[in-house]
């Protein structure tokens, strides 16, 4: 892939991001979602980070709020593991609700 045109030198077909072209190039049933391990055992997911975050690029409010949640989540999974549960599972309810606003909205424009 090409940097410039994230084009498939395989086909051809151009892509608007990297996480397009690269989901491109993976097989149907694959996934491509790097973690990095910390050093107890807990898993940051990388990958879906990176594309959420590319995903509200333009929002920085919710990058904003993204990137606090992600630190304050390491510092608990390095110093208080116990209740690293809790704030992950707190953190996934939070940000599967960021887009539902914006989904609930065009569903209901769409239906006008």
């Amino acid at each position: 892939m090409s940097d410039d045109k994230k084009q498939c030198p395989e086909c051809g077909e151009t892509f608007e991001n990297v996480f397009e072209a690269t989901d491109h190039l993976l097989e149907e049933d694959e996934e491509f979602d790097p973690a990095l391990i910390l050093p107890n055992g807990y898993r940051l997911m990388i990958g879906s980070l990176l594309r959420c975050m590319y995903r509200y690029a333009h929002e920085p409010e919710k990058i904003e709020k993204i990137t606090q949640d992600t630190y304050m989540t390491l510092f608990t999974a390095e110093t208080n593991a116990d209740s690293i549960v809790d704030i992950i599972q707190e953190a996934i309810v939070r940000s599967s609700m960021v887009g539902i606003d914006e989904e609930l909205k065009s569903i209901l424009d769409d239906g006008k």
